[in-house]
C-alpha cells in the first residue's frame, strides 16, 4: 500500500510543476509592468529561445497594476476580461535566428480572452 501512495504523490507533484511552468509561460509570453521601445528584441529572446525560431508576432499587455492575475477566478475553459491595457505587438523584422530583430506596435486593448486549465491558471492566449 505504501508504494502505490508515493507513486500518486510522485505524478501529482509531476503534474503541478508542469502546470505551474505553463502559467509561467502565458505570463511571461504576454504580461509586462512596462516595456521601453527597444524591449522588444530583449523581451522576444526568452520566447525565441523557447520555440528555436523567430516568432513573427508576440502580443504583450503592459499590466503594472496585475490586473490580469485573476483572470481565470471565473473558471476553466475559455475566460475573457474587459480591460483598459496598453498593449505591445512585436512583429518580426529580422528572422534570422537567433539574431531576429523586432519593431514595436504601440495599441490598446478593450478585452482579453485566455484559455484556462482545470486549476483555474492561464495557459493559452486567445487570437
Amino acid at each position: 500500500g505504501i508504494m502505490k501512495i508515493q507513486v500518486v504523490a510522485i505524478l501529482l507533484f509531476a503534474l503541478s510543476a508542469t502546470e505551474i511552468c505553463e502559467a509561467l509561460n502565458f505570463f511571461q509570453k504576454h504580461v509586462v509592468p512596462q516595456m521601453a521601445p527597444g524591449d522588444c528584441d530583449t523581451k522576444m529572446r526568452v520566447i525565441n529561445n523557447q520555440e528555436i525560431n523567430c516568432k513573427p508576432k508576440n502580443t504583450f499587455f503592459l499590466d503594472p497594476k496585475g490586473v490580469l492575475n485573476g483572470i481565470c477566478n471565473h473558471g476553466t475553459g475559455q475566460q475573457t476580461m474587459n480591460i483598459d491595457l496598453e498593449i505591445i505587438a512585436c512583429k518580426v523584422v529580422n528572422r534570422n535566428y537567433p539574431h531576429c530583430t523586432y519593431k514595436s506596435v504601440p495599441d490598446k486593448a478593450t478585452s482579453v480572452t485566455v484559455l484556462c486549465d482545470q486549476n483555474k491558471v492561464p495557459y493559452h492566449l486567445v487570437g
